[in-house]
């Protein structure tokens, strides 16, 4: 039987025991727990020591405090704010709230969006990357490869290029080359890298287009009708980056309606002109950079509609969910590699361990240093934000933090009112770590799925149930 020795030693308990144990019983554990459930249970939070001094600009008055030896462990404990899943669940969640309320805002109004941008024209878009190589593909009910008539059946290295296996979509072999050798991966690896720029023309495109059509300038057309957009980006199984975004006809501004001629089929047939348009020559690589062939675009409905259709709920949900989950097991990981070592040893597929050789090795070449390739190789060159919208959209994640933090300042019993007296803070803090110990890990996670359950029967209550998934 576990017991605890009258010296107080820990005699016969497991590891994690003793652990729960400590936590459990050191003196500012009740204060510990208020502050992570603060924080959201976050998994990896951030400790700093120093002071925030809050004075009245006109008498010098000290109205608020903040110290780091009022604190639990005599640290200020703040949440890591990682929006990946992977590496801090709490705060991805809570980033995954914050697109959801930044995109759906932008399609239903709120958060400073007036409501009248559900009668303007809206699309949900995927631009897809082009293709650099044959590779095996899980199609559902169907063989990866059948052979074609008129097509050869093997390719310059004498490798089949076809394939009858029923690839499930977490398989290895998903998204790798029929032939390693044919597959273009500095190709692939500098379309990931250039992205950015080639959204960058598109958007200009999109201008050119509107003027085309109507016969007008584009400075004119910039003047009567706006393109408001919302994107994230998401690995394919192959390892190239392609975008799904939300695309928008506004007048001048948010609160205005476009002009009659911006209709919805306008805004399908601008968006197919400007992406063929879009092309980008690279140093040291004999394709011209493009967008792919497939280009999806659906049209965003105001209401709920039938199973096909696209909601604004269901789009901003879909969104959402990918800002957290940008990694594809196998495909990439989620911190930076530092050095060519270390790449043979990284559990990704033989594929993406050659993408991330192919990043290191352009990453040394003078052509491509400003792309900063090997700090972006366990991304497989991409180097642009993972969710990104235009400007007048709508909100943005600074203001919904501000909210967020006002919104708990409010409800802070133990706070002064500042809001009528103008203040001078001075803050001096210094990172001296972040984490838990075992313990605590423990009971941080119990902190956090105990909030994510009263989040979910929250949802359920206020929707009766139904999904926001598409």
């Amino acid at each position: 039987m576990n017991s605890i020795h009258p010296s107080g030693d820990l005699q016969g308990l497991t590891f994690t025991d003793r652990e729960i144990l400590t936590t459990a019983t050191h003196p500012d554990f009740r204060a510990w727990l208020a502050r992570i459930r603060h924080i959201g249970g976050c998994q990896h939070p951030v400790h700093l020591v120093g002071q925030s001094l809050t004075v009245d600009a006109a008498t010098g008055r000290l109205v608020h405090a903040l110290t780091s030896a009022e604190q639990p462990h005599g640290r200020l404990t703040i949440a890591c704010g990682n929006r990946r899943q992977s590496r801090c669940e709490p705060c991805a969640r809570l980033h995954q709230g914050d697109t959801y309320q930044l995109v759906v805002s932008g399609l239903a109004g709120g958060k400073g969006i007036p409501d009248t941008v559900r009668a303007h024209p809206r699309v949900f878009v995927t631009f897809t990357a082009p293709s650099f190589g044959p590779v095996h593909r899980h199609i559902a009910d169907h063989p990866c490869r059948p052979p074609r008539p008129g097509r050869g059946l093997v390719c310059t290295h004498g490798r089949p290029l076809w394939c009858l296996d029923r690839h499930p979509s977490d398989n290895p072999l998903t998204g790798s080359p029929i032939c390693g050798d044919c597959y273009d991966h500095p190709a692939a690896v500098l379309w990931n890298a250039h992205t950015r720029d080639l959204w960058q023309r598109l958007h200009r495109n999109l201008y050119e287009a509107i003027a085309t059509s109507r016969g007008i300038s584009r400075t004119a057309a910039r003047k009567s009708v706006r393109v408001a957009y919302a994107k994230v980006a998401e690995y394919q199984r192959r390892g190239s980056i392609h975008f799904h975004a939300v695309m928008r006809f506004d007048g001048p501004t948010p609160d205005t309606p476009p002009p009659a001629w911006a209709t919805l089929a306008l805004l399908t047939q601008t968006i197919r002109t400007a992406t063929r348009r879009v092309h980008l020559a690279v140093p040291g690589l004999d394709a011209i950079l493009r967008f792919g062939a497939q280009l999806d675009i659906r049209p965003i409905l105001p209401g709920n509609g039938s199973d096909d259709d696209l909601t604004e709920r269901a789009v901003a949900s879909y969104i959402a969910k990918y800002v957290t989950k940008p990694d594809v097991a196998g495909i990439t990981v989620d911190r930076p590699i530092r050095d060519a070592i270390t790449i043979s040893v990284l559990p990704v597929t033989d594929h993406a361990r050659t993408l991330i050789r192919t990043c290191w090795t352009l990453g040394g070449r003078t052509e491509y240093k400003a792309l900063n390739l090997r700090r972006w190789a366990h991304q497989l060159g991409y180097r642009g934000h993972i969710a990104s919208k235009s400007r007048a959209y709508s909100t943005s994640y600074t203001a919904l933090r501000a909210a967020r933090e006002q919104h708990r300042r409010d409800h802070n019993d133990q706070k002064e009112a500042l809001d009528d007296i103008d203040t001078i803070t001075d803050k001096h803090w210094t990172y001296t770590g972040n984490g838990h110990t075992p313990g605590q890990a423990m009971f941080a996670d119990a902190i956090a799925d105990d909030l994510q359950t009263a989040r979910e029967a929250a949802h359920e209550a206020r929707t009766g149930g139904e999904r926001d998934e598409p």
